[in-house]
């Protein structure tokens, strides 16, 4: 007798789960794959080894429609390379300091964003960056142009001048 309520238990444990299981992991997945932190690391490293190479044509490339029409972004990085001190060789961490993320009733994304920071940057003449960073559009189904980078900033450690490419 315990034996049948133990199997019809747990019969009845895998029907549910069979049900309503596949559902939460496939939303389980879905919600990793939209994570802006998660999609964005990748962006962020690949973004930090062409500004080790100053690849100003790919980091040129990363920038917004919307912000290469009000800005010479090929101009405003050359200006930003002439600002740092030496060749930029390393970081120490990278955050997130904002992010926004806006799903329809679907659960598609409409709108993503984030603010990325590279800590503790660091040049081959030994000069520290504390202030090191961009925002960027992931997605924006309202204004596909301004997908891409809008702003990379850094500040001098010695002046405080803040060095901007694109922006507002």
């Amino acid at each position: 007798m315990r034996l049948r309520k133990a199997i019809l238990l747990f019969v009845c444990f895998a029907a549910v789960f069979a049900v309503f299981g596949c559902d939460l992991a496939a939303r389980g997945k879905k919600a990793y794959e939209q994570d802006p932190k998660r999609i964005e690391k990748e962006n962020a490293e690949k973004i930090f080894e062409y500004l080790k190479n100053e690849d100003i044509d790919s980091l040129c490339e990363l920038f917004s429609k919307e912000s290469q029409k009000h800005h010479n972004i090929r101009n405003e990085w050359e200006s930003f390379f002439r600002h740092v001190d030496g060749k930029i060789v390393s970081y120490k961490s990278i955050s997130y300091p904002n992010e926004g993320l806006e799903k329809d009733g679907n659960g598609e994304v409409n709108d993503s964003h984030i603010s990325v920071n590279y800590a503790g940057v660091t040049t081959g003449n030994g000069t520290v960056y504390k202030e090191f960073g961009y925002y960027r559009v992931q997605v924006s189904k309202k204004d596909p142009d301004s997908e891409g980078l809008s702003v990379f900033t850094m500040k001098d450690p010695v002046s405080g001048e803040w060095i901007t490419v694109g922006g507002e």
